[in-house]
């Protein structure tokens, strides 16, 4: 039992150490305000790790997600999702025409809302605002 439980603890540890590969998975998302997929993050990662398989970097992007480093973005597109890293507090515009995904302000008024007093909802623990539509370059006249 004590043995049992003693792999387990070293299975976790060895699952939240810092590796390598999840040194370069983040470093690709920090490096400019983007909005990669998992095999975008994979070709990017294996100009610097060439052995890297795409499991790894989900699995890693999982586990960076689930620590607060990633955010997770869901386009709309069946099983597409895109990852950046985690930052300050914004929304995403999404073009239903050329599918990409920008960053864009929050509202004042939804920005800086004190989130209390919201009737049967004890507590927000965070915001995720999607704006859907066309950009200015796929939209008529644009």
């Amino acid at each position: 039992m004590r043995e049992n439980i003693a792999r387990r603890k070293e299975r976790f540890v060895k699952k939240s150490r810092n590796t390598r590969q999840r040194t370069v998975i983040l470093g690709i998302l920090r490096a400019g305000r983007v909005h990669l997929t998992a095999v975008e993050v994979h070709q990017q990662a294996r100009k610097v790790l060439p052995t890297v398989s795409l499991g790894t970097v989900y699995r890693n992007l999982n586990f960076l997600r689930s620590k607060g480093l990633v955010r997770e973005i869901c386009t709309g597109d069946a099983g597409c999702a895109r990852f950046e890293a985690a930052r300050d507090l914004h929304a995403h515009f999404h073009c239903r025409s050329c599918r990409t995904v920008r960053d864009i302000q929050l509202p004042g008024e939804i920005a800086g809302a004190p989130w209390r007093d919201l009737g049967p909802i004890g507590s927000v623990e965070s915001l995720d605002l999607h704006v859907i539509g066309d950009c200015s370059d796929c939209a008529p006249g644009g």
